[in-house]
């Protein structure tokens, strides 16, 4: 250390100590600087309120993803998330099984692979996802684009079921390429103290694509409740999901999104405009070939096996019931 300063390792070591769970480096580095912990830095001056390096938070988030002899990688998790190892040794120690651990102690971000999962194997779906990476975004003043990026976008390209008997070649010279984009919302819980607000958040930011969706992992299980939600989906065209983290296929649509067969460009554009995660799932759509899905599988979220859904559920389970 110089006169108390620390490097970008010790101040990775201590915003992890505060944060006391799994993140991604970007994810941290946005709580160092909510919580002014760059001010202990040795490449930041308080007077000039500048760094001396150009890219900070790239080289913050290389010495976390290289630091073997501070940090661990989660297993399966995407985006890539870290703990400190000797927080990551002792949760390894306590046997805690799902079942027996309340699910509220998910993230939500933690809840994008079971959502992935779910929307490439529901015969509904049956789409390829993105996660939308609210932070990557352009800044805008403060409050400005609180309710424009959606957690998650799908695609699902009904054109590659006519690839035979030159179906798909008369598509492409007399139609348009029959596509269908989803947008989503995701959330923890829906309750009568919340739904409303997480209801018009989805409406916000989901209502350009051909069908937006809210989903939820705990939703109340009330008749009224129920209906209500019901009632606000026919009345905006939002559709609701019921997601199922103990047994993903039972995952249930609770009421089915209104499509929309001309999305909302001017949204679109803004989307691709302030975030290059949507910016770059325009482009893979565009480029994709249906004969060669493969090669576009690294464009979209990774989808686990139900093996490795299970294990990485169970790792993040542990570790948030040990680090309490």
């Amino acid at each position: 250390m110089d006169d108390g300063k620390l490097g970008f390792v010790e101040l990775a070591v201590l915003a992890m100590e505060m944060v006391n769970r799994p993140i991604t480096p970007t994810e941290l580095w946005e709580f160092v600087l909510q919580n002014k912990l760059h001010f202990q830095l040795k490449t930041f001056d308080e007077i000039t309120q500048t760094f001396s390096g150009k890219t900070p938070s790239a080289t913050f988030n290389a010495r976390i993803r290289t630091d073997k002899e501070h940090f661990v990688e989660i297993p399966n998790a995407k985006p890539k998330q870290y703990i400190l190892k000797h927080q990551f040794n002792h949760a390894s120690k306590q046997p805690v099984s799902l079942t027996h651990t309340k699910k509220s102690t998910f993230h939500e971000r933690d809840l994008h692979p079971v959502l992935a999962h779910f929307l490439k194997h529901s015969d509904y779906f049956q789409a390829y996802p993105k996660t939308i990476f609210h932070e990557e975004s352009s800044k805008g003043q403060k409050g400005e684009d609180k309710w424009l990026y959606p957690d998650m976008v799908a695609v699902n390209f009904e054109y590659a079921n006519y690839q035979k008997n030159n179906v798909l070649p008369f598509i492409k010279k007399f139609d348009i390429s029959p596509i269908k984009i989803f947008s989503f919302e995701l959330k923890k819980e829906l309750n009568t103290s919340n739904y409303k607000e997480y209801f018009f958040q989805a409406v916000s930011n989901s209502s350009w694509a051909n069908e937006g969706y809210l989903v939820a992992l705990h939703i109340k299980q009330d008749s009224q409740f129920i209906e209500a939600l019901q009632k606000l989906s026919q009345s905006f065209g939002i559709g609701i999901i019921h997601l199922n983290i103990d047994n993903i296929e039972k995952s249930v649509i609770l009421s089915p999104a209104r499509f929309k067969e001309k999305m909302d460009y001017s949204v679109v554009y803004e989307l691709a405009d302030k975030n290059p995660n949507f910016a770059q799932f325009l482009k893979t759509v565009t480029d994709f070939e249906p004969q060669y899905p493969v090669r576009f599988s690294s464009e979209f979220d990774e989808i686990l096996t139900v093996d490795k859904l299970q294990k990485y559920l169970d790792t993040i389970t542990m570790l948030q019931a040990t680090l309490k």
